[in-house]
């Protein structure tokens, strides 16, 4: 393989490695200064099918987690707060199956979105994921190997998208100082 084949096909895997995030900022001038959020608990998207009524409390427990471990960002009481952080579970689906076999994966789908006091919205992140197999999907390979090769949870889907949707928001928000 030639040096230039080897770099495209590394660049073509390095793309297809992208977590399953999608960020958007939603206002042309954020405000500055966001160190202080609220976290309203998520809850349910009223057109879900069939999520367990116990997965938004458990993905707001895995944000506010996420928040206190991977940023600087201090959540506070909604009054005392920069911005409010809420959202919603669309999609919360058990795996049919082990962690060495599946019949069905795991499939997870968080919406979250950061707005003012005012309630305008700054900034919206999207976590989707149905865990694929290697065999379908090389580009998940880092993320077969941070899960150690192994079929994994909703639970499990839920922890590693929660903190990736709010390293991604801290990261943005840092921009807007």
């Amino acid at each position: 393989m030639t040096r230039t084949a080897a770099a495209v096909l590394a660049a073509l895997v390095a793309l297809a490695c992208a977590a399953p995030i999608r960020t958007q900022v939603l206002t042309p001038d954020p405000p500055s200064g966001v160190t202080k959020v609220a976290l309203v608990p998520l809850r349910t998207d009223p057109l879900a099918y069939d999520v367990p009524e116990s997965a938004p409390h458990l993905v707001t427990a895995r944000i506010a987690s996420a928040l206190e471990s991977e940023t600087k960002l201090r959540v506070v009481d909604a009054g005392k707060a920069d911005a409010v952080l809420t959202g919603t579970v669309r999609r919360f689906v058990e795996r049919d199956g082990t962690s060495t076999g599946v019949r069905h994966p795991a499939s997870v789908w968080i919406v979250l979105e950061l707005r003012d006091q005012a309630g305008n919205p700054l900034w919206n992140g999207t976590y989707e994921e149905t865990q694929p197999a290697l065999s379908e999907d090389a580009g998940s390979f880092p993320r077969a190997w941070e899960r150690g090769f192994r079929w994994v949870t909703a639970e499990d889907l839920a922890s590693y998208g929660a903190r990736e949707l709010v390293r991604e928001l801290a990261r943005e928000v840092a921009t807007w100082s």
